[in-house]
């Protein structure tokens, strides 16, 4: 039986009385790669805000890792942990990328800095996913793609088991893209799951097996990318 990440049932959210999630419904397996496609952008802030913290809902669920963490009755507003990794960079720019990715972390509470341990900690992450990167690299100095690929490490550092990637495409060129997909394979395989958000289903269908067209704050469609040419979308 396939384990859920995540699953909003019926979630509905509104902002300055004006409805921003309107019945939305979604589930993601452990170890998949979902695809996003918002035909307009009415509610994607909203679910982005929601799935990272657990905020007053009008109605509906929040399950994340098969626990409820969240629902119309009560909203402690406690984080999940999930990360969102967008086009603007979520890396402290004046800090070197061991520091972003160890020392900026949730939990971290050690007075004293031991660098060359923190160095020797970060180098396998890098070296499974192929990346050379100086782990004393300041985050300002790194280009789109390594700067993606150090988020994706930090959110499997901080224990991440969901992951949202939203408009990749548009950052990082074909050829980075490429490689960009091949890491988000690799953490797939080994259950890490996540969502990828996209207005173009091409990109979208090379990626992820099953796409949610979403619009005005709903799930419209959840379709089979495999089974599904561009030209029925």
């Amino acid at each position: 039986m396939k384990e859920e990440v995540l699953r909003l049932d019926r979630g509905t959210a509104m902002e300055q009385g004006m409805t921003e999630l309107n019945h939305f419904s979604l589930n993601i397996y452990a170890g998949e790669i979902m695809g996003l496609i918002p035909v307009n952008g009415l509610g994607l802030t909203m679910l982005l805000r929601l799935l990272r913290q657990n905020l007053p809902l009008h109605y509906g669920y929040v399950y994340y890792r098969e626990k409820l963490v969240n629902h119309w009755l009560h909203a402690d507003h406690s984080y999940n942990r999930i990360a969102v990794i967008e086009g603007r960079s979520g890396l402290a720019d004046d800090l070197t990328v061991v520091d972003n990715v160890f020392v900026l972390r949730q939990g971290f509470k050690k007075m004293v800095i031991q660098r060359g341990l923190l160095n020797r900690l970060l180098e396998p992450f890098l070296r499974e996913i192929d990346m050379e990167i100086s782990a004393d690299t300041r985050a300002c100095d790194l280009t789109n793609l390594e700067r993606f690929m150090v988020e994706i490490v930090k959110a499997v550092v901080a224990g991440c088991r969901l992951i949202i990637l939203n408009d990749a495409g548009t950052t990082v060129s074909d050829v980075e893209l490429n490689k960009l997909h091949s890491v988000l394979r690799h953490y797939a395989a080994e259950g890490i799951s996540f969502l990828y958000i996209s207005r173009h289903y091409e990109e979208v269908r090379v990626i992820c097996d099953r796409a949610a067209l979403m619009i005005h704050g709903q799930i419209s469609k959840i379709v089979s990318t495999r089974d599904t040419p561009p030209d029925q979308i």
